[in-house]
């Protein structure tokens, strides 16, 4: 019974999603170069979940005259999430996704995926690169806004009021050079990604 709790489990929440994204995206690090495997397991459940969902819908809308129950039952049901997930396995495999298949016997090698040759643009690092130049951009009028305020706040009567407030300006303005800095090198490490 628990056994059957488990294999049941795996095959509604994981195994027919995972081989499905495995068979979409065969190449490891092509859904992302750190967390690859993560988002193969997240992506795999959500698509399980999907799969199953749609494998009761077209077993329970198909008409049935023989049987009350139609064809929304355990066996059918089972049936379908393993053809999808045996389907699945092959053409990731035959794609070159599941490299451990040769600890079984040499004849089932697949070779893997190539990279991207010099021809493909990897847009994941000006991705990278563009992200951050938009964290550092919005730094920046962050800073430039708290640099006014502080400007202003710092003509004060108070002699503490007016230090504390050049203080902060003065940290602000060279925060504001450090990220001035680092745009410009983002700018021209972008500027040789691209040409």
């Amino acid at each position: 019974m628990v056994l059957q709790l488990i294999i049941g489990t795996l095959f509604i929440f994981f195994l027919p999603g995972f081989t499905i994204v495995n068979a979409l995206f065969p190449r490891k690090g092509e859904l992302d170069k750190e967390f690859d495997m993560l988002y193969r397991i997240t992506l795999g459940m959500g698509m399980s979940i999907v799969t199953t969902i749609l494998v009761g819908f077209f077993l329970g809308s198909t008409p049935a005259d023989h049987d009350v129950k139609g064809y929304f039952v355990a066996t059918n049901i089972w049936a379908a999430l393993i053809s999808i997930t045996v389907i699945s396995f092959l053409l990731g495999w035959y794609r070159g996704a599941y490299q451990w298949v040769s600890i079984i016997s040499p004849v089932l090698e697949r070779p893997a995926p190539p990279p991207p040759g010099p021809k493909d643009f990897d847009y994941a690092d000006d991705k990278d690169i563009l992200y951050e130049m938009q964290k550092l951009a919005r730094k920046r009028q962050q800073l430039k806004y708290q640099i006014k305020e502080a400007r202003g706040k710092s003509k004060s009567q108070a002699k503490s009021i007016r230090e504390h407030y050049s203080m902060k300006k003065k940290k602000a303005e060279e925060e504001l050079k450090e990220v001035d800095e680092r745009l410009k090198e983002l700018e021209n490490l972008r500027a040789e990604e691209i040409y």
